[in-house]
């Protein structure tokens, strides 16, 4: 336990130099605090993903140059002795919350480790050894991220980690639930009832609902996904408010790039976040090149090398398939930066759930296992896939509230970052290599996981939406619709 909570100091302390430099410390402690160990994963993932692109085969080196890449960030940081201070205890208060939570963790869950989570463990352990190669199979079927966490947990002789991971997972969507509340309102109390009622809203589901209660002792990466993915969804939506300052290009691509490394079909997820990035804040040119070069430089070296080595250990990572996600990923970015594209960055992601629904549409008159993976992914989701009366609850309830419900500001981003990952996650049961399967350990229902908690924040700010539009007329000091994550009206949705 005492390694485990030093390997978590160390990755928070990856994440300090960068939070501290970007200002978030002194506009949004709480948020700071949460996103440390969040922010340390990410560039810990992509400081060991250039180390081992570059046929550097020492895990340590990965560490210190995350290490080395945060006493950087420190030393640029304009320090008085109130702000070092202010810094120096937010810090400490960061690692407290992650503690607390490992604990907690750790009391309330045993480690749940299938087959899966062992050829995690072997592959996280090949680093760094002789065995290492881009061209093993295990390095093309599981994803990068939690396999450096087993990796870097030998280098504090842990057998392995799990509660880590979880909690990385757990603070992303925290993290991304403060932003939310931030946005929605100008109001302190109401922006708080809404984290909290939100907060209990998922703990009160994560508590009965097992597909997501399990996942706070399973060896894999779906709640690192789920955390990321909300986090890196909710930093799109800052545009306007106090927030982006902090949340700068390269901070933003950090964030929205680390989810290519957390599940092998991360680079869609990654593609989807960043047409909700582009679509919402064109980007000038010189913000354009380095939210590229940080958010796929690191990625396309790391897949690149894979693609090199003819690494295939799945239906979704081989030579020709990476080459085509790494593509798709660089699109948006190309459009941004062609001036007479940027009006058709408005209409993107309606392209895109377009786009997807008539390829699955294709598929369902092509490929019979199309038919075969829809119904049983339906199947697990409403029944066989242990998500209890989660999906009977917030499923029916999304649809009714956006087709009934009050417009808000980007609602088509919202549709087609969840929208999209569901279509995502039956168009890759369509091409794989046989359908998905009935019970929770099926793929397609894990992969349910990733959009949970934003379906829920969707809900959530819809129905406050609702709430503010019957109450406007009493309501005084709120943003103008300039900046209102949720306009009053549908006039500037």
């Amino acid at each position: 336990m005492i390694r485990e909570l030093l390997f978590c100091i160390v990755l928070s302390f990856g994440g300090f130099g960068t939070v501290s430099r970007s200002g978030l410390i002194a506009r949004n402690p709480l948020l700071a605090m949460t996103m440390l160990l969040p922010i340390g994963v990410a560039i810990y993932t992509f400081s060991s993903a250039l180390v081992y692109a570059f046929g550097i085969n020492q895990p340590i080196v990965g560490l210190c140059l995350m290490g080395i890449l945060s006493i950087v960030e420190l030393s640029k940081t304009k320090q008085t002795r109130t702000t070092l201070v202010m810094h120096f205890r937010s810090f400490l208060c960061s690692v407290t919350i992650a503690t607390a939570l490992l604990l907690i963790t750790r009391v309330l869950v045993s480690p749940l480790l299938t087959f899966d989570s062992y050829k995690i463990l072997l592959s996280g352990k090949s680093f760094g050894s002789s065995i290492f190669s881009f061209s093993s199979p295990e390095l093309a079927s599981f994803p990068f991220m939690i396999t450096n966490f087993q990796t870097g947990s030998e280098i504090f002789n842990l057998p392995y980690t799990v509660y880590l991971p979880v909690v990385t997972g757990f603070l992303g969507i925290i993290s991304a639930i403060i932003i939310l509340s931030h946005l929605v309102t100008s109001s302190r109390r109401e922006s708080t009832v809404f984290g909290i009622s939100v907060l209990v809203i998922l703990f009160a589901f994560g508590s009965v609902t097992y597909m997501l209660r399990m996942q706070l002792g399973y060896l894999n990466s779906h709640l690192l996904m789920a955390g990321f993915y909300s986090l890196g969804f909710t930093i799109c939506l800052t545009k306007g408010s106090d927030l982006k300052k902090a949340f700068c290009p390269s901070l933003s691509a950090l964030l929205i790039g680390s989810t290519a490394f957390i599940r092998m079909e991360g680079l869609l997820l990654t593609t989807l976040l960043i047409i909700s990035f582009v679509s919402i804040e064109k980007l000038s040119r010189k913000d354009l090149r380095m939210f590229s070069l940080i958010s796929l430089t690191v990625p396309v070296l790391w897949y690149v090398r894979l693609a090199i080595a003819g690494a295939s250990g799945s239906t979704i990572i081989s030579p020709r398939n990476t080459i085509l996600m790494l593509l798709l990923a660089a699109g948006p970015l190309v459009l941004n930066w062609l001036r007479p594209s940027l009006k058709v960055l408005d209409l993107l992601p309606t392209i895109t759930i377009i786009a997807l629904g008539i390829i699955f549409c294709f598929l369902l008159l092509t490929r019979g296992q199309t038919i075969e993976s829809g119904l049983i992914f339906l199947s697990n989701a409403v029944g066989t896939g242990y998500w209890g009366a989660f999906w009977w609850t917030f499923g029916p309830l999304a649809v009714v509230l956006l087709c009934f419900g009050p417009r808000i500001r980007n609602e088509i981003v919202w549709i087609m970052t969840i929208g999209g990952g569901l279509l995502l996650i039956l168009l890759l049961g369509a091409i794989r290599r046989v359908p998905y399967r009935i019970g929770w350990g099926d793929s397609g229902n894990r992969m349910l996981v990733h959009i949970a908690p934003l379906a829920v924040l969707y809900i959530a700010v819809k129905v406050h939406a609702w709430f503010r539009i019957g109450n406007s007329s009493s309501k005084d000091g709120e943003k103008s619709v300039e900046t209102e994550t949720c306009p009053l009206n549908n006039e500037t949705s």
